[in-house]
């Protein structure tokens, strides 16, 4: 293929490129046996999982590493943005207790081969405990980087040493979850109670100043932190739901500065790659819905009640039922849902077969999005069908199979465990 014709590829054929060289110079044997031995087969394993056809799931590998660089520039701008404002809050702490603002030490000490922290590395009382290794080898790692510079010349900064940027630059994203802490309260957060409510609040004006808002800015951290690890060590990002980051990148920084929110942080970005995702068009095939109950025109049902009206309504129907649920679906830029599970309890599941699925817009009815198909009437007269998505579906009906016998797509799971033990309320079976 010429170089000129490159640009009129689509991005699945863009993707595809990559492992050209290898689908042409072989049988598929040869072709996999090259793919264990560069991807390794565990993991080449966990993509032909999702896409069983080997060239697909080579595809469906390059498509993870463009995601995780389109993820990895909102994480960074996050980053960055949390950084400079933790910087600026520890930098009032310290100068009211060492009389500099410099909090990472550098005033009082030079990193000269140490294995472990010098006394000499004074930081401020409140955050020592807390982070004292971290910047101790934050340290090691700016004079690492001011002696390459030095040797290779190639950077424009003539000073020698470093200083409170360098070392605050190498800081990990680690540290800033450690002096927010852990998203809950117990005895180990005692620490990063205190220094919340006495400084680093005020890293984060936007949210409360008390334990609810260490809390909420913890929580976001952690969900980042993970998102961020696994991209960084090249592991699969494949039930990462892109809104969930963006919605975590961009209420961070809104609880910063809500100006970083307004032309700084591009999520579309994101948005186009996870577009692009090669299982778009592959059916899934099942997921599972865990029901509640919910008031109806008679009075309250619970979820067995709400799962038999279903039942009892397609039976009447010929096999047609519109169910709707509030469960925002993750990932809803790949994959069609074929079968749908209804789960009610362990021993009361319904399968049935998903004929066509939509939004429902804010003030709407779902009624009349699929001809055919309504939701039961004591559903729709008590307005309990308002939900965010609707699915249309055949012959919906109880199944013998136990809750055992469904196992979760993303993890080693069974459907009893996923629901039972955590908070899903959605998950997708193999």
């Amino acid at each position: 293929m010429k170089a000129t014709d490159r640009s009129s590829l689509s991005n699945t054929d863009s993707i595809s490129l990559v492992y050209m060289d290898m689908e042409s110079t072989g049988s598929e044997k040869d072709r996999q046996e090259i793919a264990e031995r560069f991807l390794g087969q565990a993991r080449l394993d966990r993509y032909r999982r999702e896409l069983p056809d080997l060239e697909k799931a080579l595809a469906l590998h390059s498509w993870n590493q463009e995601y995780a660089g389109a993820l990895h520039v909102i994480l960074s701008y996050a980053e960055i943005a949390l950084r400079n404002s933790i910087d600026r809050a520890l930098s009032q702490l310290s100068a009211s207790e060492l009389g500099t603002t410099h909090w990472t030490g550098v005033d009082s000490y030079r990193y000269n081969g140490e294995k472990k922290p010098s006394e000499r590395m004074r930081l401020p009382s409140a955050i020592s405990p807390l982070i004292r290794t971290d910047v101790f080898k934050a340290h090691q790692h700016a004079q690492e980087a001011s002696l390459e510079r030095i040797i290779r010349r190639k950077s424009p900064r003539t000073d020698r040493g470093y200083g409170h940027q360098d070392v605050l630059s190498q800081l990990m994203f680690g540290t800033w979850c450690r002096l927010v802490g852990e998203p809950y309260t117990s005895r180990r957060t005692e620490r990063t109670q205190r220094l919340w409510t006495s400084v680093l609040h005020e890293a984060f004006p936007q949210v409360s100043s008390g334990e609810d808002g260490r809390i909420q800015i913890a929580r976001k951290l952690m969900q980042l932190r993970e998102i961020r690890n696994r991209e960084a060590h090249h592991e699969n990002l494949l039930y990462v739901d892109p809104e969930n980051v963006i919605d975590a990148v961009m209420s961070l920084l809104a609880s910063i500065d809500p100006r970083y929110t307004h032309g700084w942080v591009n999520p579309d970005i994101v948005r186009q790659v996870s577009y692009r995702d090669p299982r778009r068009n592959e059916p899934i095939r099942a997921a599972a819905f865990k029901l509640t109950g919910l008031d109806a025109r008679d009075g309250h049902l619970n979820a067995l009640e709400v799962l038999k009206e279903l039942v009892r309504y397609s039976d009447d129907h010929n096999g047609r039922v519109l169910f709707c649920n509030s469960v925002r679906v993750r990932n809803q830029y790949f994959g069609r849902l074929r079968e749908i599970v209804l789960y009610a309890d362990n021993d009361h599941i319904a399968v049935g077969v998903i004929a066509a699925q939509g939004l429902i817009k804010e003030n709407t009815s779902p009624d009349g999005k699929a001809p055919g198909y309504r939701c039961p009437d004591v559903f729709a007269q008590s307005g309990s069908c308002s939900g965010s998505r609707w699915y249309a579906i055949n012959n919906l009906s109880m199944t013998s199979r136990s809750a055992d016998s469904f196992r979760m797509l993303e993890r080693d799971k069974t459907l009893r465990e996923a629901f039972e033990s955590t908070r899903a309320n959605f998950v997708y079976l193999k």
